[in-house]
């Protein structure tokens, strides 16, 4: 496996893993700051590798996450899911570019 499919691997397990941790705490919006503390790994994940999981799982073709920006910290702003990311989560819809494991 060479680097650029690593990377590919590892950019679907963050979408993954934004999407579990904001099934766990489905009914209520987070900010950013409190998802990325969240992540596995969370230390080593940089705040432009979130925005773009974001961009990608929030688009208009996904839309599975619904996110309202704070214009003073991007890393401020609350974010939570919606039903078709809880379709997503559990798993009664399929997409490529998202792994998830549990």
């Amino acid at each position: 496996m060479n680097a650029s499919q690593v990377e590919i691997i590892k950019t679907k397990e963050l979408r993954g893993n934004i999407i579990a941790n904001l099934y766990r705490t489905y009914g209520e919006d987070i900010t950013l700051n409190v998802l990325k503390n969240t992540l596995p790994l969370s230390g080593f994940i940089k705040d432009s590798d979130i925005k773009n999981a974001i961009y990608y799982l929030g688009g208009k073709s996904k839309e599975y996450v619904k996110l309202v920006l704070d214009n003073d910290n991007y890393m401020q702003s609350r974010i939570w899911l919606t039903p078709m990311g809880i379709n997503l989560a559990e798993r009664d819809i399929k997409d490529v570019g998202v792994l998830l494991y549990e």
